[in-house]
């Protein structure tokens, strides 16, 4: 529980206490990212194939509000009432429905449908309110594009760990869901999208990379905390908005943006001179609510100092290398990359070559996705 030594003026010019720009952020941002334990359940059963989806029955029976709204999505209606009508009226029927909704949807459907509705409820939008408003418009496609799409390309490809590229994408979905809601101005949206097309061109880069080496401790985080990286940059673009003027995110950016040694390393130089907070801080807060990458916050946090880590878990280390790499040699345009003496380092103690580390960067760069 620090305490930051900061302080954030706020878009009047007066100084506003950062303790509480801070925590009103995260109320408003970053605790409703928090899904509830019943969805981080189903998130976990998703993802691990041992778990058949008829045994997520106990769940529902468990969480009456779950089962109530998976009654009620539209597209299963017609089924739901045909089933209904098989089974005497003498006898409770939910289970026999939920089940057979189960074995139709499989695990996958009902988390996307249960994260939709999770999402609806947090932020108060189109849930059925009577009982006999009986449908539920609900179509995850919309509502959680980036964590479908990040969990499709892995499972297309057959990469591995596809459950925690969706559990690390849905971190952005909600976000978007959030932005929406407190009507957030057009360039804080823009970095939604900015931020999750770079963070998928890192997780790309920092997967491949970690294929060439030795057995990860870590390794089933490499691709979700690759494209959770830039996520902090949409915090930054919400704590320090365009009224702040030269003291703005988007302001910030458009400098380094003109920089001659390139937006990357212009960014990696004076984000921390001129920021009271890093978007890598946020990025690792943002990681340390959703408890699915909370195991590897600080290879988010530390990584353009993984050696921190090191004396404290050479595990946590050597993925925040990966991961630094990775992102340097994604985001430092024309193949250009020259590592630091840190990055020399950690690529010999790994066996890995400069060569291989540029290849790998520009064949995600050129493939075709989403």
């Amino acid at each position: 529980g620090g305490h930051f030594e900061m302080s954030v003026p706020d878009p009047t010019g007066q100084q506003g206490s950062p303790q509480q720009e801070l925590s009103t952020l995260f109320k408003d941002f970053l605790f409703p990212i928090i899904p509830p334990p019943s969805l981080l359940e189903l998130i976990r059963a998703a993802g691990n194939e041992k778990i058949r989806v008829r045994e997520l029955m106990p769940l529902f029976e468990r969480n009456p509000a779950l089962w109530h709204f998976l009654m009620k999505v539209a597209f299963l209606a017609n089924k739901v009432k045909e089933w209904r009508a098989e089974v005497p009226e003498t006898v409770d029927n939910s289970d026999v429905v939920i089940e057979r909704i189960l074995g139709l949807l499989g695990k996958d459907i009902v988390r996307n449908l249960m994260a939709c509705v999770t999402m609806n409820r947090a932020l108060g939008v189109n849930l059925p309110r009577k009982n006999k408003d009986t449908s539920l418009n609900i179509n995850p496609p919309d509502q959680l594009p980036f964590a479908i799409l990040a969990q499709d390309y892995c499972l297309e490809r057959k990469l591995m760990h596809a459950d925690m590229a969706f559990n690390s994408g849905i971190h952005y979905d909600w976000m978007n869901a959030l932005l929406n809601k407190r009507k957030a101005s057009q360039d804080q949206k823009a970095l939604i999208k900015e931020s999750f097309s770079e963070g998928f061109l890192i997780a790309r880069v920092a997967y491949r990379i970690a294929q060439n080496m030795r057995k990860m401790r870590f390794d089933r985080y490499v691709f979700g905390a690759g494209l959770l990286l830039p996520i902090g940059k949409v915090g930054m673009g919400v704590l320090f908005p365009k009224e702040l003027k030269e003291k703005s995110w988007v302001q910030l950016l458009a400098d380094c943006e003109k920089h001659p040694k390139g937006k990357f390393e212009a960014l990696c130089f004076y984000e921390s001179r001129k920021m009271p907070i890093t978007h890598l801080e946020i990025s690792g807060l943002m990681a340390s609510f959703g408890e699915t990458l909370r195991p590897v916050e600080r290879a988010i946090t530390f990584i353009e100092t993984p050696y921190f880590l090191d004396s404290l878990d050479p595990g946590l280390a050597s993925l925040s290398g990966v991961l630094s790499l990775a992102r340097a040699a994604a985001l430092t345009p024309g193949g250009k990359f020259a590592p630091t003496p840190f990055q020399e380092s950690f690529m010999s103690k790994s066996n890995l070559t400069l060569s291989l580390v540029k290849k790998v960067a520009a064949e995600a760069l050129e493939e075709k996705v989403g």
